[in-house]
């Protein structure tokens, strides 16, 4: 089997993805490390996806992304806002049939645009209002990656993919996924309108993971090391109190699996541990945390406060 006989089937990070076995400009060794990635054999997709994405052995994997968040009002350019400092921590059971069930914890906080200065309050470009700088969390949600490659996400998930190819490019492989999704908004225009965007929330992800080849063709590597890019795009955050403005938010992402907190920007991990000490002690941490929950539980409808 060389690298074009490879089945284009499903497969792709978080979701019933399509797997393309292109191998574009690659050299020998890459095709030949390439084709030992046969996706028809049973569980080989579900073990490809969660040694990218995170690992096929019973851990917990860190992804820390920075996300450079942009105003776009349909014209003109992007509005530069502010940087998130993204901390996601997986956590990995392979189950006896072959696949994989993962809980999924969460949490970011702000900075000061492309710096790393804390924000605690925010001026609005746009609106000109001074607000309190919000800094989420979210979690544990919950997916399972069949034996087939295939996902299924939990009701409270934001995210759900669509399929795209894996992409093999000499020495490495991109694994892509695409998810466009709406649904009610949480926050109403008769009783949130300055927090709401429109009865419906809108949000688009695009991620790409990339590792190298050998790494994922490994029997013995249970996780690749990968490097993660996003873009996103985004009904306005309710934090914003944009109300019906015309537009959405769009953020860049730019990261990596890391091996520990220590691998994260000195700055970043003082910040997350003064915000979301919860992060660092998932074992008490059972019950849901949903992020606009915790807006509400802060702020009153209509008040402006």
């Amino acid at each position: 089997m060389n690298q074009m006989d490879i089945n284009r089937r499903e497969l792709m990070m978080l979701g019933g993805g399509t797997m393309g076995g292109m191998l574009l400009g690659g050299t020998a060794s890459a095709a030949t490390t390439t084709s030992s990635i046969d996706l028809d054999a049973p569980g080989v997709r579900a073990r490809t996806r969660a040694k990218i994405m995170g690992s096929t052995a019973a851990e917990d994997v860190q992804t820390f992304m920075r996300i450079h968040i942009y105003a776009y009002r349909h014209e003109g350019n992007l509005i530069p806002l502010y940087t998130m400092n993204n901390l996601n921590i997986r956590r990995w059971n392979p189950q006896p049939d072959g696949s994989f069930k993962v809980q999924v914890f969460e949490c970011g906080t702000l900075s000061k645009f492309d710096t790393e200065e804390p924000l605690d309050e925010w001026d609005n470009p746009i609106t000109g209002e001074r607000l309190k700088a919000h800094h989420f969390r979210g979690g544990p949600l919950n997916l399972t990656i069949a034996k087939d490659g295939s996902i299924s996400t939990g009701a409270e998930a934001t995210v759900k993919p669509e399929p795209l190819n894996f992409q093999f490019i000499d020495d490495s492989v991109y694994m892509l996924q695409a998810s466009a999704f709406s649904y009610p908004n949480p926050f109403q225009p008769d009783e949130w309108p300055k927090e709401s965007s429109g009865a419906k929330a809108y949000w688009d992800s695009h991620y790409i993971y990339m590792s190298k080849i050998n790494a994922v063709a490994d029997p013995d590597t249970a996780q690749a090391p990968a490097y993660v890019q996003l873009q996103n795009m985004t009904s306005w955050s309710p934090w914003l109190r944009m109300g019906q403005t015309p537009g959405r938010s769009w953020g860049r992402g730019f990261g990596k699996k890391i091996a520990g907190v220590e691998e994260m920007p000195a700055f970043a991990r003082a910040d997350i541990e003064r915000r979301h000490p919860q992060i660092f002690d998932l074992d008490t941490w059972t019950e849901l945390v949903d992020e606009w929950g915790d807006y509400k539980r802060e702020h009153s409808p209509k008040s402006g406060a």
